[in-house]
């Protein structure tokens, strides 16, 4: 197996992990003309190079048209850059751009339906919901760039937008003009669809427009905030009753990179504080997730299919929002910063790659992800600066040792003790299909400040829920990369990921943190094995020191999975019931104290590389002894 070394010789490292230095390495001084300075870099290296994949191809169909590296065709979506390349058209003055946009937008006509809608796909779907967002692209671009364009050009983009208008209010479907409507779909398109309609109804002069964002907003406030942490729910469609453990249909990257930005700005235009003071309630607790690199850990979110890391395959980005309500809030800049410092080392060749090791794992990116996170680049840079443009050192809630958090309304909890972050999930609020993210109280994270994630979730099972908006792998090796404890019986998985029936227990010993998980093993549509129920008792236990994982009665024929994040380039050794992963600053340890440790079946370049969230694992199999039925694993950073 390639990249692991197998050897009997026992090592002695020095323990070099030291957790105040540790804990605040990713504290940032930054000063506002810093950030933008770093934003726009990073913009203009992406829209650069965005414009070397546009089509010089004189026919209509292709002539300005953006072909996808990665998914081998042209996103629909792609009118959402002529807002960034308009900028920089403004700021640099270079002709470049503004002939860029104006393709773009031309190129735009092939989707551009009668009803005044555009298609997100070319011949793929007939969805069109996300007009919402072309919308505020297009109204942002003339907005503050108009000036840069013709008379007949202006007038025609402006005259699409009135359509566009005139499309969203026909389709409460979508957008959902009341309760009853916006059950219909996500709710990240009637949050949108607030700003949307509000800034073209005063461009236009529209009180209809204008008052259909206001019903649409009233009827958010009123009854799509939880009770107890204000997360925006409604990323699924069970939105009415709270499920068996209390829980809404939550997904933190459509909130903090749509919705939440989308209706600070409505509110901030209308002077609706109440809204406001629900959205900056709301952010504040949604930042609780951002890892202290800058990723947003939505290892539970209901739409966590989407998830990159670093943030959504096709959302936007949080940073103009975040940035509008940072007059307050200090610590948004620093998540700013850190985020926009996590997409600099994700982008490659000047574009933005879907995952930390897409490319070492020979994946293409996809473009998706440079133009939309460029658009919220862009409405960041949009924004007045701060007055206040000294340096301003803030830490992030997760950069604290705190213990423990519970948030009840995703029946979720994140550990901080010492350097050790980590997140547990017993969220039973499901989305359309089954297995888009992991329940049965799961490590969704765990994360070190000298390693870097060791575990992260992705999908119970990966199929392409989104197939258009989603990438392909052909590895001959596929598996979840959560850890679980898990069975196979006449060729069907069963594993504590989709249980619907756990309960989760939770106790502080000292500066320990310790969670008894009660689960059954069940397959991704929750049935249980032929033979009846397999209950299973898993338990977590957190110290500054280290993680274990241990199993007591380990069911027949289970076993637990470790899918541990390492990079194909990282060396790895096995010595008999232990292995050691070789990182930049650290060696992690991963050793079985009970059970017998193995590697399971991997590809050529030693690894199981999972698309969402991005990462290659090494598979590390721990059977019971058959002696005992109990497992021990600990896992520690050296």
């Amino acid at each position: 197996m390639k990249n692991v070394v197998f050897s009997g010789m026992m090592c002695i490292l020095l323990a070099v992990c030291l957790p105040m230095q540790a804990q605040t390495q990713y504290t940032s001084a930054h000063s506002d003309v810093s950030l933008r300075a770093e934003a726009e870099s990073l913009l203009t290296e992406w829209m650069d190079t965005f414009l070397t994949y546009q089509s010089d191809d004189p026919r209509r169909a292709f002539n300005g048209a953006v072909f996808c590296p990665g998914c081998v065709r042209v996103h629909g979506r792609i009118g959402d850059a002529v807002l960034p390349l308009m900028y920089l058209a403004d700021k640099t003055k270079d002709e470049k751009y503004l002939s860029g946009a104006k393709r773009l937008m031309a190129w735009m006509e092939n989707i551009h339906c009668p009803d005044g809608g555009w298609m997100n796909d070319v011949n793929v779907s007939d969805w069109n919901g996300t007009t919402v967002f072309a919308a505020i692209a297009l109204y942002e671009a003339i907005h503050y760039h108009g000036h840069l364009l013709d008379d007949s050009t202006r007038n025609h983009w402006k005259q699409q937008l009135l359509e566009a208008g005139e499309f969203m209010i026909s389709h409460p479907f979508i957008y959902g003009r009341n309760r009853e409507g916006m059950r219909n779909n996500n709710v990240n398109y009637s949050a949108s669809v607030t700003y949307a309609l509000q800034v073209i109804g005063e461009m236009w002069n529209r009180q209809d427009f204008k008052d259909y964002a206001r019903t649409v907003a009233d009827a958010l406030k009123e009854k799509y905030f939880t009770k107890n942490d204000c997360f925006l729910y409604g990323e699924g469609p069970n939105i009415w009753t709270e499920t068996k453990n209390g829980c809404r249909p939550v997904d933190l990257l459509y909130n903090v990179e749509e919705s939440l930005p989308q209706l600070a700005y409505y509110a901030k235009l209308v002077k609706d504080d109440e809204l406001l003071q629900l959205v900056e309630r709301s952010m504040s607790t949604h930042l609780e997730f951002m890892l202290p690199d800058g990723a947003w850990d939505n290892s539970w979110g209901t739409r966590s299919f989407k998830w990159m890391y670093w943030g959504g395959r096709t959302s936007d980005g949080f940073m103009g929002g975040y940035y509008a309500m940072a007059g307050r809030h200090p610590e948004y800049l620093t998540a700013i910063h850190r985020n926009i410092g996590l997409l600099r080392r994700a982008t490659q060749e000047g574009l933005l790659y879907g995952g930390m090791h897409y490319k070492e794992s020979g994946m293409f990116p996809c473009i998706h992800h440079t133009f939309g996170h460029a658009k919220a680049l862009t409405s960041f840079l949009e924004l007045p600066a701060l007055q206040d443009s000294h340096y301003v050192v803030a830490e992030l809630p997760r950069d604290k040792s705190y213990g423990v958090k519970h948030f009840r309304d995703i029946r979720t909890w994140l550990i901080a003790e010492g350097n050790w972050r980590a997140t547990l999930t017993g969220n039973d609020a499901e989305y359309k299909v089954k297995g888009t993210h992991p329940m049965g109280g799961a490590m969704s994270m765990l994360w070190h400040p000298q390693t870097g994630p060791i575990f992260a979730a992705t999908m119970n099972r990966y199929h392409l829920i989104e197939a258009p908006n989603m990438q392909v792998t052909y590895n001959t090796y596929q598996m979840s990369g959560t850890p679980r404890l898990e069975m196979v019986q006449n060729g069907t998985l069963y594993s504590n990921l989709d249980d619907l029936d756990t309960n989760i227990f939770y106790k502080k010993e000292g500066e320990n943190h310790d969670f008894t998980v009660q689960t059954h093993l069940v397959d991704i549509n929750q049935k249980a094995p032929a033979g009846g129920s397999v209950s299973a008792v898993i338990n977590y236990a957190y110290a500054a020191d280290g993680v274990t994982v241990s199993i007591s009665q380990c069911p027949d024929s289970a076993y637990l999975m470790l899918p541990v994040i390492s990079a194909p380039s990282e060396k790895v050794e096995v010595m008999g019931n232990e292995i050691r992963v070789h990182k930049k600053e650290a060696v992690l340890s991963i050793s079985c104290q009970a059970g017998k440790m193995g590697i399971a079946s991997v590809n050529e370049d030693g690894r199981i590389f999972n698309p969402v969230p991005g990462f290659s694992f090494i598979p590390v199999q721990i059977n019971p002894e058959k002696s005992h039925k109990n497992i021990q694993v600990r896992i520690l950073v050296y």
